[in-house]
């Protein structure tokens, strides 16, 4: 059987041994007491020394509350950029109106998922607090997603920017005008009766009629290939090579104005109208061929031209 032990101390004013009851409980409570001051004078000694122990209670509380600002702040940055991809996304669908306007295919939804989608990142970058490393992993997702429309969005209005260029000058070139006034024929381009030569044979252009000497326009810029007689049915003539595919033809001729190798604008005075050549009465005989090909004249004509302006204008831009 065991022993309970027991404390005893003498008493002299009683003088006699007397026991000492709650001891273990006072002893013990007395060293909980010790080791907490203890620790306070160790603590407070240990900052006081600039944590010699590194301990640093203070930098933990103070990271602490910097990680929950910075969590606060990730939140804040995550909603500004929803804000920037929604608005990324109104860009896109203006964007795609440029590129209809320039004449360039609209880029569809899927094609633009594939040029600036990503898999989803994962952090891991020593944060404790797993919500805190799942904000700045869909931070990181979000922020990758924009970059890289960004850069989509840079080529796309970089295409849309040289297309438009492009169309700017091809536009100019276009033999785009009626190059003389006076009076044609709708339906002179095509299969028709010769008036001289009394067969019928492809008419490649249409005859606009008016007096001798009325002037003759350019109908788009580009560059006087050949000037003069041609020995031929059409008498004297200018020919004017626009580019892109472009040439046009002026028969018929009184004499030209332009010179070969001479760059004209669409309105400059190239010739004078006439009755060269196999000719029945004054007349142009004007012709558009696109690569190679006759095309049908009317087709690119603006009616109401007004040269007067067409020179005033081609005036100023050559002052500016």
């Amino acid at each position: 059987m065991k022993r309970s032990r027991k404390l005893f101390f003498y008493s002299e004013e009683n003088v006699s041994f007397i026991e000492a009851r709650g001891f273990k409980a006072k002893f013990s409570l007395l060293v909980i007491v010790s080791v907490f001051v203890a620790l306070g004078v160790i603590f407070g000694a240990n900052h006081f020394l600039g944590d010699v122990l590194g301990i640093d209670i203070d930098r933990v509380n103070f990271l602490s509350t910097e990680n929950k600002l910075l969590k606060d702040e990730i939140k804040t940055l995550s909603a500004k950029l929803t804000d920037m991809s929604q608005t990324m996304d109104k860009l896109s669908e203006r964007e795609n109106q440029l590129r209809l306007a320039v004449n360039l295919p609209h880029i569809d939804e899927d094609t633009r998922a594939i040029g600036t989608g990503g898999t989803k990142r994962e952090t891991n970058i020593g944060i404790v607090s797993k919500d805190a490393n799942d904000l700045m992993s869909s931070a990181e997702q979000l922020l990758d997603k924009l970059d890289k429309e960004v850069v989509f969005q840079q080529q796309s209005y970089q295409d849309i920017y040289n297309k438009s260029k492009y169309n700017k000058e091809l536009f100019a070139h276009i033999p785009a005008i009626k190059p003389m006034s006076g009076f044609f024929n709708y339906h002179d381009f095509g299969m028709r009766l010769h008036p001289i030569l009394g067969i019928v044979r492809m008419h490649e252009g249409v005859d606009i009629s008016n007096d001798v000497g009325t002037p003759v326009y350019a109908t788009g810029d580009g560059v006087v290939e050949s000037a003069g007689g041609t020995g031929g049915g059409y008498g004297i003539a200018v020919e004017v090579n626009h580019g892109f595919g472009y040439k046009t033809w002026y028969a018929h001729l009184l004499r030209p104005a332009a010179r070969v190798g001479q760059k004209v604008h669409r309105g400059d005075l190239i010739a004078y109208s006439g009755n060269s050549g196999l000719s029945t009465a004054p007349h142009l005989h004007y012709e558009v061929r696109m690569n190679g090909k006759k095309m049908n004249p009317v087709s690119y004509f603006i009616d109401d031209v007004d040269y007067k302006q067409i020179r005033e204008q081609l005036a100023l831009a050559k002052e500016q």
